[in-house]
């Protein structure tokens, strides 16, 4: 495959990635995922409590 033809196959994925990455945006449920993850972020980092704190938290109230 000579550069061009690499190349222009390689702008063509990236075309296709791009636009399912947009259509990704526009899911309600991604939304409502990143909202969830980016406030529960937000309270880990008020409380001063790393991602395994929070894991071990919740896995001693399961049992």
């Amino acid at each position: 495959m000579t550069n061009l033809a690499e190349f222009r196959a390689a702008e063509r994925k990236l075309a296709q990635q791009l636009a399912k990455l947009e259509s990704m945006k526009q899911e309600t449920g991604l939304q409502q995922e990143v909202a969830f993850s980016n406030e529960l972020r937000a309270l880990m980092e008020s409380y001063g409590y790393s991602p395994a704190q929070v894991l071990a938290i919740l896995r001693a109230t399961e049992q």
